[in-house]
């Protein structure tokens, strides 16, 4: 703005989406690509939710305590069931090459000398995990950053290449874990997974899930620990959302959105966005 102009690009947005149907509910997976090379996975659930029959017609009914304990009344005698939904997300990353590590950029406060105007600041110490258990991590247990690694290439100035991981998993599974559900979801016990690359390992409750005792998926594969730091590694990432059922649910829910990033980290040497043509005039 110093010579009184002003040029800007709009962003555009390549979505590439698939809708599932899966019982009463409506699932649109978006994967969503940026001028500023950053990839965006949008989950979106909507449908009807699972109904059951009560004797309470209003909340002041002397039953309703009782049939609202697990749900929410959203029509006379009708109570919509509290739930969660879960995703899983394999990402075969190639982070400009096959041979990738797995980080965590932890943030660490230092304090100054007592000469220093400045009583503190922080430092990033970089993690690197060598196994499978070490990159068992979840989102929430402190300020830092989760990133996949090319330690033998690099950008113009010498840093090595990565893409970040922005996520937030929303639910973690309540449920007791010798609930049969809790033994063949046991990828939910951790939000993020490293493994190396395997063909046959695709799905992180195993082959046949529904079927499934337990011994089988992520929670089986990683109990090898095996290496993970400079190979052909595989990113899973955990998104889920308790849903807490409401009127406003009824007859059929309106959309609810959660969502992770890959975002480029010292993988280029300035914004990838900044030289898109001008807007036409």
């Amino acid at each position: 703005m110093i010579n009184g102009t002003y040029e800007g690009r709009a962003n555009v947005e390549l979505v590439v989406r698939m809708a599932a149907s899966i019982g009463n509910y409506d699932y649109l997976f978006d994967w969503v690509f940026d001028d500023a090379a950053e990839i965006e996975v949008r989950v979106g659930a909507t449908g009807i939710d699972a109904l059951k029959g009560v004797g309470a017609r209003r909340m002041a009914d002397p039953t309703a305590a009782a049939d609202t304990r697990t749900g929410t009344l959203v029509a006379p005698n009708l109570v919509a069931v509290n739930h969660d939904h879960y995703f899983n997300f394999r990402l075969d990353l190639d982070v400009d090459g096959p041979a990738n590590s797995f980080v965590e950029d932890v943030y660490r406060t230092v304090a100054l000398p007592a000469a220093s105007p400045r009583r503190s600041l922080y430092v990033v110490e970089p993690r690197f995990a060598a196994g499978e258990k070490a990159a068992m991590l979840d989102g929430g247990h402190g300020p830092g950053k989760f990133r996949i690694v090319n330690e033998g290439r690099s950008n113009g100035v010498g840093n090595a290449v990565s893409y970040e991981l922005l996520f937030a998993n929303h639910a973690h599974l309540m449920l007791d874990p010798d609930d049969w559900p809790a033994r063949r979801a046991r990828f939910l016990e951790h939000d993020v997974w490293v493994t190396p690359y395997d063909p046959q390992e695709r799905y992180a409750g195993g082959e046949y899930m529904y079927a499934s005792r337990g011994t089988d998926g992520l929670a089986a594969w990683t109990a090898r620990d095996r290496a993970v730091r400079d190979r052909d590694i595989v990113l899973w990432v955990n998104l889920g959302m308790h849903h807490l059922t409401r009127a406003e649910d009824l007859p059929v829910m309106p959309t609810i959105w959660h969502s992770f990033r890959l975002r480029p980290h010292n993988f280029f040497d300035r914004n990838p966005a900044i030289d898109l043509p001008a807007e036409p005039k």
